[in-house]
């Protein structure tokens, strides 16, 4: 026992003092690598849905691009709420076929503001521009020159908004 005492002891204990301190240092070198593989916690999902209804379309794609004057005339207009930062949408037209509509997520002025384009419906969620605190919607009519048309004239319908803080 002495011999493990005088080789753990040394000089004045200065061994002991250097034995703990590595130690604590490899517990700290531990204790920080355990979560750096480990994924963030995910954000819970929080979403709002809300449908806006539209008569006839707003323009002719192709030929020159609508407008949003008097909602709901060829276009709906949803203010946006704090947490949304991503949009689903889904038009419901009465002729019962897909219509092509403008969505303003960057933000809307006069009808010639870069937006995004849907066939129907969205295929992915599209994320909401910083600032933005109303997205227009215009269902808009397609022509034989339109890129990527939609099969069907907007008539009256429904826009539905899902809205959310995630993709």
């Amino acid at each position: 026992m002495k011999l493990v005492t005088s080789l753990i002891m040394g000089t004045n204990g200065r061994r002991l003092h250097l034995l703990v301190a590595a130690a604590a240092a490899a517990c700290l070198v531990i204790s920080s690598t355990a979560g750096a593989g480990a994924a963030p916690p995910k954000k819970k999902r929080v979403e709002r849905v809300e449908t806006r209804d539209y008569v006839g379309g707003s323009g002719l794609r192709g030929a020159y691009e609508g407008t949003c004057d008097a909602e709901p005339v060829g276009c709906v207009i949803f203010t946006l709420e704090k947490n949304d930062r991503y949009v689903d949408i889904d038009i419901a037209d009465a002729a019962g076929m897909p219509v092509w509509a403008s969505v303003y997520i960057y933000g809307y002025t006069d009808g010639h503001d870069i937006h995004e384009h849907v066939c129907g419906s969205s295929e992915t969620p599209l994320a909401i521009g910083d600032g933005v605190d109303r997205l227009v919607v215009t269902a808009t009519q397609t022509t034989a020159g339109a890129t990527n048309p939609c099969q069907g004239p907007a008539t009256t319908g429904s826009v539905t908004a899902t809205f959310s803080n995630v993709p």
